[in-house]
């Protein structure tokens, strides 16, 4: 049996709204190839977005957006060196800007350099200290690093400067979580959950919680809801027949493995479990055919299942 938990991922910050508010004005200074290049962007082309933002440099090799746009460009390639350098380079051109920072930052996690992406971070934080992504940055690096005490505190601090963004409680709610703190975990998943009620992370998480706590029937309400915003997300199904069994409800949480067999028929975990659920209600028939197939599957520890329930009567 496993339990799920999710948590939201780093900010990236991309200022092509911005761009584009600037071109309905009709301001004069817009390079085209920049333009060609935000729009390339957008599309997802990245490769064609470099290019076009490397003839807007050649153009203007002083303006840090382009270096900055370019550096986005490169990072969706994980072409992570060269987004460093083109991050350092509009760093380099006008150091007061906070998304490039936080923007080398995520960079720099995305390589495991904690160190480099905490300094970013807090120049990031220095710049503009009202700027919710900042401090959501840093959180979600204390939690890399197992400070947790730090990741609640940056946390906490992204919700005093925004308490309208999900995801904020969504992290601290894990935080407090892995901490223990479960009912303070079901508290900030509780209120994700009234800010986006489509939030499918925040009902599995607070569903978690309240496995642990044994509060089975409000897991599976959770997980219901989770399961109809996203009904293909096997670890729904996983998390709902483990509430399920904290019933003693074997037959439905066989029906929830039966669902992600289904959805991914090479799951051998899913056939072990069903099988255990029908050994619990003497289907011992259906029980070893399970067993028999996770075994097929790779999950070899069911074959001394099979040889100490399936075989134990045979001569």
């Amino acid at each position: 049996m496993k339990i799920f938990s999710t948590k939201y991922t780093l900010a990236f910050q991309f200022s092509i709204l911005m761009v584009f508010i600037m071109i309905a004005g009709c301001a004069p200074s817009i390079n085209v190839n920049y333009q060609l290049g935000l729009q390339s962007y957008e599309e997802e082309k990245y490769r064609t977005a470099i290019a076009h933002f490397t003839r807007a440099l050649m153009d203007d090799p002083t303006d840090p957006e382009f270096y900055f746009q370019r550096a986005g460009a490169k990072f969706h390639l994980e072409d992570f060196p060269g987004a460093i350098d083109d991050y350092s380079r509009a760093i380099t051109i006008n150091h007061g800007k906070y998304k490039y920072y936080l923007n080398r930052g995520l960079v720099y996690t995305s390589l495991e350099n904690y160190d480099d992406a905490m300094r970013d971070y807090n120049r990031a934080v220095e710049i503009d200290s009202l700027n919710p992504e900042s401090f959501f940055n840093l959180g979600y690096v204390r939690e890399l690093l197992e400070d947790y005490n730090g990741a609640i505190n940056d946390y906490s601090n992204s919700i005093l400067r925004d308490s309208t963004d999900a995801r904020f409680f969504v992290n601290r709610g894990n935080i407090n979580s892995i901490i223990g703190e479960y009912e303070q975990a079901i508290k900030d998943y509780t209120a994700a959950i009234n800010l986006n009620q489509e939030d499918e992370i925040a009902y599995q998480n607070r569903a978690g919680d309240y496995i642990k706590l044994g509060k089975f029937p409000k897991a599976i309400a959770d997980l219901t809801k989770a399961i109809k915003l996203d009904p293909m997300n096997s670890d729904f199904y996983y998390s709902r027949a483990e509430a399920k069994v904290g019933l003693t409800n074997f037959l439905g949480a066989a029906v929830d493995y039966t669902h992600i067999i289904k959805l991914d028929p090479g799951d051998a975990l899913a056939y072990y479990n069903r099988g255990i659920c029908y050994a619990n209600i003497e289907l011992k028939e259906n029980a070893c055919a399970d067993f028999i197939k996770a075994g097929d599957l790779g999950l070899f520890e069911a074959y001394e299942v099979i040889k100490e329930y399936c075989n134990k009567d045979r001569k």
